[in-house]
């Protein structure tokens, strides 16, 4: 069985986003009565649950080594139930202890917004995240506006099905292009690229 990392595990994941856009495009030649739009909100809303699951990965492949190297600040804070603390001298894999209290204090959090992912990083030693994947300050504010955005966007289509809100509107649903949402996923592909290229591991 091949061992899987946080990217490896990314790329069967973003394949859903794609796989979204590539039917959108085969059923379309069919002419089709379907609103077709619906494929592509799809694909926005696993795009960005795939980065989301990647940075999940990416703390929790991470947290196992800090049994036997000095801990990050952030993670020798994490706060676990006495009862667990009681379990550390019982086992010899310490490891597997601190990636299974990390998932844990993970698990209801989601790593989508620009500082969110950055302080679940902080918890494995990733310090400066946004700063070294993007050293330029300009780009590094272009970057995190676009992340933004494609999260807001994200949640207007899995929380409010896509629709206007205000009175006026009808509560008719936004306009989405098939570029758009190619754009979003090829923005999260290279984001998690980028990551990769400056953590690796």
């Amino acid at each position: 069985m091949s061992r899987h990392t946080a990217k490896s595990l990314f790329d069967l994941n973003i394949q859903g986003a794609e796989q979204c856009v590539r039917i959108y495009d085969g059923v379309s030649q069919l002419r089709s009565s379907f609103d077709l739009d619906w494929l592509l909100r799809s694909a926005i809303v696993l795009a960005v649950s795939a980065m989301d699951a990647y940075f999940h990965d990416k703390v929790r492949y991470r947290a196992a080594r800090f049994a036997s190297a000095p801990m990050p600040r952030q993670l020798a804070s994490l706060k676990v139930p006495l009862g667990e603390v009681r379990k550390w001298d019982e086992v010899s894999r310490k490891g597997n202890v601190i990636r299974r209290w990390v998932v844990e204090h993970l698990k209801t959090r989601p790593l989508q917004s620009p500082n969110a992912i950055a302080e679940a990083l902080k918890l494995v030693g990733i310090q400066g995240l946004w700063n070294t994947v993007e050293g330029d300050p300009s780009a590094r504010d272009a970057l995190l506006a676009c992340l933004n955005q494609l999260v807001k966007r994200r949640n207007q289509i899995a929380h409010l099905g896509d629709r206007l809100q205000s009175r006026s509107s009808g509560k008719a649903l936004r306009p989405i292009t098939r570029d758009y949402a190619v754009r979003g996923i090829e923005f999260v592909k290279e984001l998690v690229q980028r990551t990769e290229d400056c953590f690796a591991g």
